[in-house]
């Protein structure tokens, strides 16, 4: 991404030069991971093999690869979805209501990408701790990260609920359209702390390799609650209703993944994987 904005600005050539600026900065980071993979490899590291024989996928490889992955990919399809939906409902209400939205959504991304990245970052941790047996020190790594996910979204409430006005007036001149965006993420930050629970869950059972449970959340939380909870509370509050769908839905998705993670604990022991 910096190399991308590096190579943006340097070329200026618009559209064209921002395409070129991003295969440029895949071709660079692939450069980088394989000077990584060369050295590790002079250093003797037996984790990192690079024999052509160790390269070639078996069915195995690719069916896990594949059924990791398949919840990723669907995040960002269903995230998509499900913003083409939530922005029809609120075109209802007009340009403003869009405009305010859509800054509102953008600063509450800030949070919501940091959860993503802080779950993501440990998941290999977890894993790890799941192959070699030691369940305690997994368990720990969960409700660690689970931990700083809430206070750091609890952070980001605390900031946004105090400086809405000030922030959306980053983006905006209108004083209507700023008080209707610091409102709308009033309500919005409500659910940060609560993607601490959600994000870790699910890249729990992804590190775990059980890639049935991580969908079945990717799917509750993008189509299954939150197209009917934006249709419902449209319905019932307007307007109010459809900012407030994202909260809504990630509360009662954090009830679910709570569960779904002891019963999980729970068969592990009883199993004694």
């Amino acid at each position: 991404m910096v190399l991308d904005y590096i190579f943006i600005s340097i070329l200026g050539w618009g559209t064209a030069g921002a395409a070129l600026a991003t295969s440029i900065g895949f071709l660079c980071a692939t450069v980088y991971y394989m000077v990584c993979m060369i050295r590790e490899k002079s250093r003797e590291n037996q984790l990192v093999p690079l024999l052509p024989r160790r390269f070639l996928p078996d069915r195995r490889m690719i069916l896990n690869v594949v059924s990791i992955g398949i919840p990723g990919a669907l995040i960002t399809v269903l995230m998509s979805v499900s913003n083409i939906v939530l922005n029809n409902y609120i075109s209802i209400y007009g340009s403003n209501a869009v405009a305010s939205y859509g800054i509102a959504y953008k600063l509450d991304m800030i949070p919501i990408l940091l959860s993503v990245g802080l779950s993501q970052g440990v998941a290999p941790l977890v894993g790890y701790s799941y192959g070699g047996n030691e369940k305690k020190r997994m368990c720990d790594i969960v409700k660690l990260t689970v931990l700083y996910g809430i206070f750091m979204g609890a952070v980001f409430v605390a900031v946004f609920l105090c400086f809405g006005k000030p922030l959306a007036a980053i983006f905006l001149q209108d004083d209507s359209l700023i008080e209707q965006t610091a409102y709308f993420l009033n309500i919005l930050c409500l659910s940060a702390p609560m993607l601490g629970v959600i994000n870790m869950t699910t890249s729990y059972f992804q590190a775990l390799g059980k890639a049935m449970k991580s969908l079945i959340i990717t799917l509750l939380r993008n189509a299954v609650l939150f197209i009917p909870g934006v249709v419902l509370l449209n319905y019932l509050l307007e307007l109010n209703g459809v900012i407030a769908a994202q909260p809504v839905v990630e509360t009662v998705l954090t009830v679910i993944c709570v569960f779904m993670y002891m019963a999980d604990i729970k068969s592990n022991r009883g199993s004694g994987d």
